[in-house]
């Protein structure tokens, strides 16, 4: 860098001290927010951008990055003068009808602080202001579930209304006080941030040979030459068949799968295959019926098993003799068709809450499960998946077969991380069909061996 001469330093030194007394004596009047044009900001305000993280019953709106029009000194921001109200599309299931409704409620802002444009924090003047929200099970999410259809797909409208509260202390660069926002409250969920996303190759397609299409997502691991390491399969639950790969990682926390946790117990390293139906893997005619599956093939069994024979053609470093496959209800309900349709093929099978109907299932089908490693998952109480006439009978005749697998059986699915209680203090209630979040918390083990399901499937191997 050349340097500079003494009268540049001298006028460099002049002009901020210029601007420090002109700072001093600005009268205290208040401003908006927007104080010059900026290309971000719309008819109705400068855009915001989320944060979305995705939980054990699914994805948050945790926090809004919002764009101000000039920067804001950061001691002046404080979380208390912020209100935010989220309006988003809702089933109604007052009437279940087919035609939503817009629900809003209060959303609380819990941390303020200013930072830069990609959220993170900072200690110095910013025209960006993150907002930390409050969520619960019931607050924050941006899925909207249909009740006819079955199917989560991403709100619209979503919207952060953010407003100031009276005498806020937010306060520009100059110390002007800052008194109303223009931040646009309609929310463009392609611009959110969704750092659990990150790890996953999305929206990736195969056709079958039968022409049914199937979009796929998969995390692909740093493996060494020469190494060989494992696959993971997770076949998604109804609601999130369709075409956007992030719901099936989102409506679900299929995120923690490439995470270090489950990533150590398969041995280090191990891919993540997460193929999307375009409708129920349980279809099983070409009508598309699929709720009152009798116990039969899956329309898709054909395609999903080319799709991953495909997987493994595209990337040899993973160990045949490896492959493991799983998921919940509705994939709960593949995982079961696809090992009595390949039962040699797979190393392990991790059925949760599965929907494969016990009568539909014959003695010759299990018996061709011999040798195969399994584990099922299910609460009592789910009643959308009656255990007493899918996963219970099934264990119970595998039992009777010589065959016994491993079992995770819990009363009801409730929180266990002492975050969420109800009225009383006791611990939140999830649907007993949600069985599935103890799995992706790591706290499926065998009550009578006392094994940990995470561990106990890294540790499986085709002979």
């Amino acid at each position: 860098m050349k340097p500079i001469t003494r009268r540049q330093f001298l006028h460099t030194a002049r002009t901020a001290a210029a601007l420090g007394a002109m700072a001093a004596v600005l009268p205290q009047e208040t401003v908006p927010a927007s104080a010059c044009f900026d290309s971000s900001k719309t008819a109705a305000g400068y855009k915001q951008t989320v944060l979305i993280k995705g939980m054990a019953w699914g994805p948050v709106v945790t926090a809004t990055i919002l764009e101000l029009g000039q920067k804001v000194r950061a001691e002046s921001v404080r979380a208390k003068d912020f209100l935010v109200t989220e309006s988003k599309e809702n089933f109604d299931w007052a009437s279940f009808s087919p035609k939503h409704i817009v629900t809003s409620s209060s959303r609380m802002v819990v941390e303020a602080y200013t930072c830069n444009k990609e959220g993170e924090r900072t200690f110095s003047s910013s025209k960006y202001v993150r907002l930390e929200m409050g969520y619960d099970p019931n607050t924050g999410s941006p899925f909207c579930y249909d009740g006819i259809t079955g199917k989560n797909t991403w709100c619209n409208p979503y919207q952060l209304k953010v407003r100031l509260a009276e005498e806020p202390a937010l306060a520009n660069w100059w110390g002007q006080r800052v008194t109303q926002l223009e931040a646009d409250p309609a929310i463009d969920f392609s611009r959110a941030m969704m750092p659990e996303l990150e790890p996953f190759k999305l929206d990736e397609r195969y056709t079958g040979s039968d022409g049914r299409v199937l979009k796929y997502a998969y995390y692909k691991p740093s493996v060494l030459l020469g190494q060989k390491v494992p696959l993971v399969i997770w076949l998604h639950g109804a609601g999130e068949g369709g075409a956007d790969t992030s719901i099936p990682l989102l409506g679900n926390q299929v995120t923690a799968l490439a995470q270090e946790g489950f990533q150590q117990a398969m041995g280090g390293k191990a891919y993540v295959l997460v193929p999307q139906a375009p409708g129920f893997w349980m279809e099983y005619n070409d009508a598309g019926s699929w709720s009152d599956n009798p116990g039969t093939l899956s329309v898709y069994t054909q395609t999903l098993k080319g799709l991953i024979d495909k997987f493994l053609s595209k990337h040899p470093t993973i160990d045949r003799s490896r492959i493991y496959i799983g998921g919940c209800s509705n994939g709960g309900y593949m995982t079961m068709n696809m090992v009595m349709q390949y039962p040699e093929f797979f190393a392990a099978a991790y059925p949760i809450c599965e929907a494969y109907k016990d009568s539909g299932i014959t003695d010759g089908q299990l018996e061709s499960l011999r040798g195969l490693p399994m584990w099922f998952v299910y609460a009592q109480n789910d009643t959308t998946v009656p255990p007493a006439e899918y996963a219970a009978p099934t264990i119970a005749r595998l039992n009777a077969m010589g065959m016994p697998p491993h079992t995770s059986v819990f009363a009801d699915v409730h929180d266990t991380s002492g975050r969420y209680t109800d009225a009383s203090g006791a611990p939140y209630q999830y649907m007993g069909h949600w069985s599935w979040i103890y799995f992706f918390r790591n706290e499926c083990t065998d009550g009578a061996t006392g094994e940990s399901l995470w561990t106990w499937l890294g540790q499986q191997k085709r002979g």
